[in-house]
């Protein structure tokens, strides 16, 4: 008899559906060994995003990190200074986002300009009536390259050229956005 192999399946996304490379169906052991296949093997392997130096996108403010996507569509920061960290974005939100209460008049609902993940509350799209996102100062946030992941303490932000810019909290929430598609979570 031969000892159980491990199982070879990946977790799967939090969307439910496999991971990409996951093996479908469980796994399974027999005494009899698999068939030796001679035809060639085609592997598709994900990684994680490179790491960004923080360091490279840091504002003046304390606790404030600021990047744009390469398109320069997105405006974002991870903002760590104040008792809520905050991961966010402005730049043009898809026609489908749902309006949200407006910033200087909150009865009255409004195309938002902004996106954020805080902590423990699920992604939203929100009316700031500044732009939270920008560089105090003034100056152009450096964009954050395609493949790369930026991370400040529990938050991380990546931009990908096909789903636009997606940031999460350690709690499991957080949004992608571009601008024809989101998802939050």
């Amino acid at each position: 008899d031969r000892p159980a192999l491990p199982s070879l399946i990946d977790s799967p996304t939090d969307d439910g559906s496999p991971a990409p490379g996951a093996v479908a169906g469980p796994a399974t052991t027999s005494a009899t060994p698999p068939a030796v296949t001679t035809a060639p093997k085609t592997t598709t392997t994900t990684s994680a995003p490179a790491p960004a130096d923080p360091q490279a996108f840091a504002g003046t403010a304390a606790g404030s990190y600021y990047f744009t996507t390469p398109s320069t569509k997105f405006h974002c920061a991870i903002l760590t200074g104040g008792d809520l960290p905050t991961a966010g974005c402005h730049g043009p939100m898809p026609a489908s986002a749902p309006k949200v209460p407006g910033a200087g008049a909150s009865g009255t609902p409004v195309t938002p300009n902004a996106i954020e993940v805080t902590g423990g509350r699920p992604g939203h799209f929100a009316s700031a009536g500044d732009p939270r996102f920008y560089p105090l100062d003034g100056s152009a946030a450096p964009a954050l390259s395609y493949g790369r992941a930026l991370q400040v303490n529990d938050l991380p932000c990546g931009a990908d050229e096909a789903a636009g810019v997606t940031c999460r909290s350690e709690a499991g929430h957080g949004f992608t956005l571009s601008d024809s598609a989101f998802r939050v979570w």
